[in-house]
């Protein structure tokens, strides 16, 4: 099959419409600081570090159902491009993988709960299964509409996601009174919000009716390798302040807020625009590859930017933003928050390399990468150092390991297809 040409009117129409999904990334980034500050100015230091640590894994659950959404994204294009649509309509897998998201919560909670959340309210736990079930239907929902080009409506989804996180943290802040339980159930509701646009918009709802392009058999293998990869990269990406909980000592650990602030802060407004780009990057690298190809080497070289632009400011001026916004007990040093900066955008490379390798279903590669990417990560927390210290290290040294197996893995699948198309070639002229 000869690839699609993309007219650069074409081109353009499509950035433009992933540039609807990036605002929209980006509303988002700006409430969960909105959410942060909250935290920090309303509760004491002890009940802010569980809120954050909370954060870490309501998000690191997030980040996991996310490669639902990358799948579902490859699957409805697939599905599309070869008009194969053989497997069961996208509202079905969302619901599977809404039952078996709430339950593996449920269930693993008495190992996670008392040592990460150290003892806290149970309701907690609560929240996070309603969370899971929630965000398991927003993700089939966003992958869909990407997949199906509808970049509008998964734009309007997004920023809903976003805007009943900050209502609903608002109420809490200013009419109810602040807790750590309220916030982060309020942080949660956002889970949900995509059934506001479900009664509103039909495109939302056809998204949810489309048919993905495999047998459930084989969707369900795809589903668990894009699922415990995103899984990798949800305990680097969002689910870091829980490693280093179970890696550092209860004593040193409890104070550590501004260090688990100074991470979300530094990875921000690097990692959430990538939404938009991933999608992008899937669609593409399904539909024409060689303009998928160069969206990725696009986005490599804009990370490489940010990644000397942002980390010399971290050192310039972070410190000083940081007292400033939160008071001079979050205060941190500049070389700690370049370090972070440097790790962040490591991470948001991690990421393209990775929406390549699964575009070009190169699953296993794309698993083992991020896989090792959390081995190495994980190992260096446990070597000797100071928290700073051994956070920066490992925010850089995992993502960079793995980096390396995605490289090879694309290549591999690039050069794979290469030669079948030489084949078919051939086969046609005889």
């Amino acid at each position: 099959m000869s690839e699609p040409v993309l007219s650069p009117a074409r081109d353009r129409r499509d950035a433009g419409r992933a540039g609807q999904v990036a605002l929209a990334s980006l509303l988002g980034a700006l409430v969960s600081y909105v959410v942060l500050w909250l935290g920090a100015r309303t509760l004491s230091k002890p009940d802010n570090t569980v809120l954050l640590t909370f954060f870490s894994i309501l998000f690191a659950v997030y980040g996991v159902l996310s490669g639902v959404a990358t799948e579902t994204t490859r699957s409805v294009a697939t599905g599309i491009r070869d008009r194969r649509t053989v497997g069961p309509p996208v509202w079905v897998a969302g619901a599977a993988v809404a039952v078996v998201a709430g339950a593996l919560v449920l269930a693993l909670s008495p190992w996670w709960q008392p040592e990460v959340l150290h003892r806290t309210s149970p309701v907690l736990v609560a929240v996070l299964v309603a969370a899971a079930i929630g965000y398991a239907f927003h993700s089939v929902v966003v992958g869909s509409l990407v997949g199906s080009g509808w970049w509008r409506e998964s734009a309007v989804v997004l920023a809903t996601d976003a805007l009943c996180r900050l209502a609903l943290c608002l109420l809490v802040v200013l009419v109810v009174g602040a807790s750590t339980t309220l916030l982060a159930a309020a942080t949660a509701g956002g889970a949900v919000a995509w059934l506001l646009v479900l009664l509103a918009m039909p495109h939302v709802r056809d998204a949810l009716r489309r048919r993905t392009d495999s047998a459930p058999a084989a969707l369900a293998r795809r589903m668990s390798a894009s699922v415990l990869a995103q899984a990798a990269s949800a305990i680097l990406i969002v689910g870091f302040p829980a490693l280093l909980s179970v890696t550092t000592s209860s004593a040193d650990f409890r104070n550590s807020a501004p260090l688990l602030l100074a991470i979300s802060l530094t990875r921000a407004p690097v990692l959430i625009p990538l939404n938009a780009v991933q999608g992008l990057v899937v669609s593409h690298l399904v539909h024409a590859p060689s303009v998928g190809v160069r969206l990725v080497l696009r986005a490599v070289a804009v990370v490489t930017v940010v990644t000397a632009v942002g980390g010399a400011l971290a050192w310039l001026v972070g410190p000083w933003l940081m007292g400033t916004l939160f008071g001079d007990a979050y205060r941190i040093d500049g070389g700690v928050l370049a370090g972070l900066t440097v790790g962040a955008c490591a991470i948001a490379a991690l990421t393209l390399s990775g929406a390549a390798t699964q575009a070009s279903s190169a699953h296993t590669w794309f698993l083992g990468g991020w896989a090792l990417a959390a081995l190495v990560a994980f190992a260096v927390l446990l070597a000797p150092g100071s928290i700073e210290q051994r956070s920066v290290t490992a925010l850089v040294a995992g993502p960079a390991a793995g980096l390396l197996v995605h490289a090879v893995g694309f290549l591999r699948a690039v050069s794979r297809r290469g030669r079948r198309r030489q084949e078919e070639g051939v086969a046609h002229d005889g």
